[in-house]
């Protein structure tokens, strides 16, 4: 079977349609296929994700500016669908999150 370039960016738009937010965490656990959220979420760092679609593809865009969340040592991010649903997740080595720190995360999917 071979998904056609419109079926792929019908996936991308479903993506973009219903993205909601992203949000950070202090937990280093790596992350597994089965997660269904943070391993410890911080919830002042919920913020909406916008976005841009190209071809067979989307760039999710997250910002946390420098007077949210601050205090913290985050060590892995999620994107989140309008659902509630956790899309992905990523750990990276910790960021010491201060006010002088913005933190700014792009998630790029491709549908191939």
């Amino acid at each position: 079977m071979t998904i056609t370039t419109t079926g792929k960016n019908a996936i991308r738009d479903l993506i973009n349609t219903n993205k909601d937010y992203g949000e950070l965490g202090t937990d280093s656990t790596a992350p597994l296929e089965t997660d269904t959220g943070l391993g410890t979420a911080v919830a002042a760092t919920q913020q909406s994700l916008t976005s841009s679609t190209s071809d067979k593809q989307i760039v999710l865009a997250y910002e946390l500016n420098s007077v949210t969340g601050n205090g913290n040592t985050y060590q892995e991010f999620q994107n989140t669908l309008s659902s509630g649903t956790n899309f992905n997740r990523v750990t990276f080595a910790g960021v010491q999150k201060t006010s002088a720190i913005e933190i700014q995360v792009n998630t790029t999917i491709f549908i191939k």
